[in-house]
């Protein structure tokens, strides 16, 4: 494990939701200095009130940082930085400034806060140009997702990308699609899977709400970002074909979610803060994945597999590659009839030691084992590095 080191990180905004960079981020926040910076916009901003709501939020973060000593690190949390960052990536002209304010506001907080000789992790691709120019001691890429096919994704990004991937360290990736595509030129290419808090997901009857105890039986249960990869009309299909089973629907909605009226045996009941999720999804019976399926979904590995997988419960997903991989454990569906009796059988089939058997499956997955793995391969480079520094 890596200890008492100063530590970067380029990822979404801290705390905005548990994303893998957080897990593995708050991991390394107890024996290392963090300083966490926030996100550099991989979309273009359409000007909704969700975006000026984000604008003001990450303005209220850059006015925090540059008052003098309001800043300091915490045990539980770290030093979070928020660049002032022009969100139009495809110009070079404004790329160029973006890159000397990144590496400026990164060298101002490194001398602030003696953050020297840092190991630097993104999970942005943004940040290319920075790299050799903060004297960190290695760098490595978190490629959570393909980017690229994100809707309003900046067109720059694969180029930016490939300009990061000559430069970096290592790559870890969480699909063997990425790990594949995305090569860096040092050859460092690693298989980053999704982790688990299992503590946090013991399912408990007795921490359900009040107001879910009454739903009908069996619940089939999904909770998560309601983004443009999750396929509503496969949500409201199933619910349709399946009228007396509750589907309960917990996450922040990005797209329209109108659709859910068309089944009255849906409950939306919007976001749940993540430290309330269990006590939420303790009432589900079967928790899906229903993912549509695309360039952008082929590549991910949702982490909500193993959550589910936590509390025990049985899992139906549309058919991606990394889920495959938990086929012993998961009802993979291959169309939307299938996804239907997929749901059935799951409901059908459950045994207590089928319970067992899933918690096993996703202990494997401690975010520590699988922080502790990263570690030993920086640990290693680093190691190399320097061997090879007194060589020459």
């Amino acid at each position: 494990m890596l200890k008492n080191r100063n530590i970067i990180i380029f990822g979404e905004d801290w705390g905005r939701f548990p994303s893998t960079t957080q897990h593995i981020g708050k991991v390394l926040l107890k024996f290392n200095r963090i300083m966490w910076v926030g996100s550099l916009a991989h979309r273009k901003p359409n000007f909704s009130i969700k975006d000026f709501v984000r604008i003001l939020e990450k303005l209220r973060g850059i006015v925090t940082f540059n008052k003098k000593d309001n800043l300091v690190f915490r045990s539980n949390a770290p030093l979070q930085i928020h660049p002032f960052i022009i969100p139009f990536h495809d110009s070079k002209t404004i790329r160029k400034i973006n890159e000397r304010i990144l590496t400026r506001t990164i060298s101002k907080a490194i001398k602030r806060y003696d953050f020297f000789n840092p190991v630097l992790i993104t999970s942005s691709p943004l940040i290319g140009n920075i790299l050799g120019n903060i004297g960190e001691t290695s760098s490595h890429y978190f490629c959570l997702d393909d980017y690229l096919h994100f809707d309003g994704a900046f067109k720059s990004l694969l180029e930016l990308e490939k300009e990061m991937l000559t430069k970096i360290s290592t790559c870890f990736a969480v699909s063997e699609l990425l790990v594949d595509s995305k090569k860096t030129k040092s050859g460092r290419n690693y298989f980053l899977p999704q982790g688990v808090l299992i503590e946090h997901f013991t399912k408990s009857k007795e921490k359900i709400p009040l107001e879910l105890r009454s739903l009908k039986k069996p619940v089939i249960g999904f909770f998560g970002l309601i983004s443009e990869w999750i396929d509503l009309e496969l949500i409201v299909f199933s619910a349709k074909k399946l009228p007396n089973f509750t589907f309960l629907v917990i996450g922040k909605p990005s797209v329209n979610t109108s659709i859910f009226n068309q089944a009255s045996n849906i409950k939306f009941i919007g976001e749940i803060p993540f430290n309330e999720l269990p006590n939420f999804a303790s009432v589900f019976d079967v928790g899906i994945i229903p993912f549509k399926i695309n360039e952008l979904t082929i590549a991910c590995n949702p982490l909500k597999l193993l959550e589910y997988l936590s509390l025990g419960i049985p899992v139906v997903s549309v058919n991606l590659p990394e889920v495959r991989k938990f086929k012993s454990h998961v009802g993979i569906a291959d169309n939307y009839d299938d996804f239907v009796n997929q749901i059935k059988m799951a409901v059908q089939k459950d045994t207590e030691q089928k319970r067992k058997e899933r918690l096993s499956v996703a202990e494997k997955y401690s975010w520590e084992s699988i922080t502790q793995n990263i570690c030993e391969k920086i640990l290693f480079i680093e190691k190399n590095k320097n061997y090879i520094e007194l060589q020459n």
